[in-house]
């Protein structure tokens, strides 16, 4: 035979866990699965195409991410951060990200890293139009990832990503209102400044206090679907 026979793609276990996690990540991301929704084993397995061992395994790996509780007689559900688990979550992330502004100022200038950040920034930036949760979920997300990035600071990045900082911003930027979302992306106009003229000092103040605001923003918000959620119970 001239035609080379087709080999059917072995995939392994541990592939098949993360597909799954990562299926359920999305979900948490998108809105699909709401804070507190408890996650039927038996939709999930058809809707995955997985065995009822791996969703376990995929299970236990985002409790291990603190994305979902596993609770004794009532199974997975989606984790639902208590208002000091968020103050506590941003005070490290304004730790962890005031390093990564300090340290993408130092870095500024080497390498290509001003062009990529300058056309980073021309598409971030906020405009007169009023901006969806969507565009800017996405705009944010990728705002505070090039410090990072730019930052060149491996064991930074892991730390961030450890803590599930994206799904976080993705989260609670659906419910923000449109004056939060235009205080948000105007607090990224100073932090932007400092960089580009090299300045660590006032990189790393910036973002402090740009996220000091943001926590201020999501515990309000946080208060208000929790109102909501409590008022259509009743």
């Amino acid at each position: 035979m001239d035609q080379e026979e087709t080999q059917p793609q072995i995939v392994s276990r541990g592939e098949v866990v993360e597909f799954a996690a990562e299926y359920i990540r999305n979900g948490i991301v998108t809105g699909q699965f709401a804070p507190g929704q408890r996650m039927i084993s038996s939709e999930l397995i058809e809707d995955i195409g997985i065995s009822r061992g791996s969703l376990r395994e995929a299970f236990s790996r985002l409790a291990t991410e603190g994305l979902i509780d596993l609770v004794p007689n009532r199974g997975a559900l989606v984790k639902r951060m208590t208002k000091k688990e968020l103050i506590n979550l941003f005070r490290i992330r304004e730790v962890l990200e005031g390093l990564a502004a300090r340290q993408a100022a130092e870095a500024i200038l080497q390498g290509n890293n001003l062009k990529e950040y300058s056309d980073i920034l021309e598409w971030t930036a906020s405009n007169r139009q009023p901006l969806s949760s969507k565009v800017f979920t996405e705009k944010n997300s990728l705002f505070h990832s090039s410090l990072v990035a730019i930052a060149d600071n491996k064991q930074l990045a892991d730390l961030l990503n450890r803590l599930q900082i994206r799904v976080l911003m993705f989260m609670f930027g659906r419910a923000l209102q449109p004056n939060d979302i235009e205080h948000s992306m105007h607090e990224h106009i100073p932090i932007a400044e400092a960089i580009l003229l090299k300045n660590p000092d006032a990189a790393e103040a910036a973002m402090r206090k740009h996220l000091r605001g943001s926590c201020d923003r999501i515990l309000q918000v946080s208060g208000t679907l929790l109102k909501r959620e409590r008022t259509s119970r009743a």
